[in-house]
């Protein structure tokens, strides 16, 4: 009866339903993604280019088992490999012996992208691990005491309990395998319109994916093995999680230990390569198990000891091993502790006080919270806080000039320059300035040999002074980067930092202070703001009564926040609206160059990027601001809520 309770949990079973369905959505999504992307960059179907694909696989098959094997043949002859006790002899020759069976093997012309999407769909298996955590948890019943104080006190209540409730999780395990993978294949197949029964009953080496599963079997054995083996791995890591929540005790000491040990299984397979000392840590990893299924289709021998051990089985022993540990702490803690908290354990007292503290911490947000809604309302509904708001915006929208995208012709020249040689000036960038430098003292010369040739009609002297004047804006361009180079070589000489091209107009935009209305426009809603919060109780005649309270002090951190929140939505309006309008107008790139390529701060003596720069420029920025309304509320309390 245990694994029926999902079914009557209705949030929980409708949460369930809707990963499931997000995992088929998504898979159908990622799939016409691909398709589009493959055809736009390679202006062929990525159904066309898997045929072809296939087919170079299946030519090339016994070919690349033979080399597997003489390959390994090949490493008995070199001295480092040839020790009988050596891992790398014993792997060279477990790799032979499973892959030499595969020589036999035919494989049938079939495409299979429903196979290869369904083992490169990941998203799927992460909706599959969080519908997991969430039965565990759910049958954990951390915050139901009720029916496992009357369980405790029955003769064999406790360990039949624990025991159904194991079951139900190994249950659920298998649903979910069975529900994902088979919703998923059958997705795939009306796709790509792929005929099922052919996929299942050819050899599962027909596909690319499985060019290294040394195993000979058909692909309805290999879909059950894999259905079986998820089922594993997620009954492996419900265990846990149930346990955890039994240890805990509390729905959110239990969540937060889970999420936290999920965390670090992710940083653990993220940062330790596959041929690191730690590689055990990255294969028998919750998370590259619920995850990835490069463990099933990839065949890898392990470094145990010297000896050469298949990936699967050390995942297999683990997985056992985390399955006992998970169970057994499980089913001791339902057995011999009492639901409603054991004050005989340091551990549980030491839990019960955690919660409590969590418990107060939640008292403490809600009536925060409900302080901070209440004044957020009073500030920009009933004190017309947005409409300052509202009046700042229409003022950005008023203050927006683009009318700088359109370019001259030195502006252009100079774009695109720096967006072609952006980085330390090199020898490609010298050449472009020498050739730039040729041409212009080739055009200085035609126009000094026509003047010296002898007098002009006034035509012809109109013509010539046109002509020579066209290059106006290119010799414009021409002394602009050769003046911008002459400083570069400058700065990188004097001071040892290898500066960039990168472009001077949109960092001198950047770094002015800003657009003199828009300031205004901010002190102005900071000041209106912060009035509202005060001047409402006195309108009101309300300071009295809050003389009187307790919680006057809170009151007060409550205006505090709301001030400095909306403080800090209002000065990211007026940033965004500065940075947007200059990456719009002038681009915004090189933001990994040293500050000293901007040649305004060339000045500067540390070493320091543009884009960390900035940053500290804007969160003085925003301090500053902070400081200013905190001292504007300051000031209100004391002159009316004291006065």
């Amino acid at each position: 009866m245990e694994w029926k309770k999902i079914l009557f949990n209705r949030k929980l079973l409708a949460l369930l339903l809707v990963f499931w369905l997000l995992s088929i959505i998504i898979f159908a999504v990622e799939c016409d993604r691909k398709e589009r992307l493959w055809q736009e960059q390679n202006h062929e179907t990525y159904t066309e280019h898997l045929a072809k694909e296939q087919r170079q696989y299946r030519e090339t098959f016994r070919e690349r088992i033979q080399g597997i094997a003489d390959q390994a043949d090949s490493m008995e002859e070199i001295s480092i490999f040839s020790r009988e006790d050596s891992f790398s002899k014993r792997n060279a020759q477990l790799t032979k012996e499973a892959f030499e069976p595969l020589m036999q093997v035919e494989l049938e012309e079939l495409a299979g992208r429903t196979i290869e999407e369904f083992f490169s769909f990941r998203f799927g298996n992460i909706c599959m691990l969080l519908c997991a955590l969430l039965i565990a948890i759910a049958l954990g019943e951390t915050a139901k005491n009720g029916i496992r104080s009357i369980t405790f006190a029955t003769a064999h209540g406790r360990m039949r309990t624990a025991l159904e409730k194991n079951g139900a999780l190994l249950q659920w395990a298998l649903i979910l395998s069975s529900v994902y993978s088979l919703s998923i294949f059958v997705e795939g197949s009306l796709l790509f319109k792929e005929s099922p029964m052919r996929l299942l009953f050819c050899p599962v080496q027909t596909f690319v994916g499985f060019e290294n599963f040394p195993w000979r079997m058909v692909t309805w054995q290999a879909f059950v093995l894999y259905v079986l083996y998820r089922m594993i791995v997620l009954y492996v890591i419900m265990v846990l999680a149930w346990a955890i929540c039994l240890l805990c005790d509390h729905i959110v000491l239990a969540v937060g230990f889970c999420s936290g040990f999920i965390g670090i299984e992710y940083f653990l397979y993220t940062y330790i390569a596959d041929n690191h000392v730690l590689k055990l840590f990255k294969f028998c990893n919750v998370w590259y198990q619920a995850v990835e299924n490069s463990y099933f289709t990839q065949y890898k021998n392990l470094n145990i000891m010297e000896y050469a051990v298949d990936r699967n089985v050390v995942i297999l022993i683990a997985l056992l091993i985390a399955d006992f540990a998970g169970s057994a702490i499980g089913i001791y803690i339902s057995c011999t502790r009492y639901p409603c908290g054991s004050k005989g354990n340091g551990m549980h007292r030491a839990i019960d006080r955690v919660k409590v503290k969590i418990e107060k911490m939640q008292g403490d947000f809600l009536e925060k919270l409900s302080l901070t809604g209440a004044e957020t309302y009073k500030v920009l509904i009933t004190q017309k806080g947005l409409v300052a708001i509202l009046l700042l915006l229409l003022l950005i929208i008023y203050r927006a000039d683009f009318t700088q995208v359109q370019r001259s012709t030195q502006q252009e020249l100079y774009y695109e320059f720096i967006n072609t040689y952006l980085g330390v000036p090199g020898q490609a960038s010298q050449q472009e300035i020498k050739k730039w430098r040729d041409k212009l003292e080739q055009v200085d010369k035609i126009y000094e040999q026509k003047i010296s040739e002898g007098p002009l009609s006034s035509e012809e002297a109109v013509s010539l002074s046109i002509w020579y004047g066209s290059y106006d804006e290119q010799r414009n361009f021409f002394s602009q980067i050769e003046s911008q180079t002459k400083s570069l070589e400058s700065i990188a000489e004097d001071r040892k930092i290898e500066v960039w091209y990168v472009n001077q107009h949109s960092y001198d935009h950047l770094m002015r202070e800003g657009d003199t209305m828009l300031n205004v426009g901010l002190l102005f809603v900071i000041l209106w703001i912060c009035i509202g919060m005060y001047m409402g109780e006195k309108r009101r005649g309300m300071l009295a009564v809050i003389r009187s309270c307790s919680c006057e002090h809170m009151l007060y951190k409550a205006k505090y926040r709301v001030s400095i929140a909306v403080t800090s939505v209002v000065y990211l309006l007026v940033l965004l609206f500065e940075v947007i309008t200059v990456a719009v107008v002038y681009e915004i790139r090189g933001l990994g160059a040293p500050v000293q390529s901007i040649l305004k701060l060339s000045g500067i003596p540390f070493h320091i990027t543009i884009w960390q720069y900035f940053l500290i420029r804007y969160i003085v920025r925003y301090v500053l601001t902070i400081l200013f309304c905190f001292l504007v509320c300051k000031a209100l309390e004391k002159i009316v809520c004291s006065g």
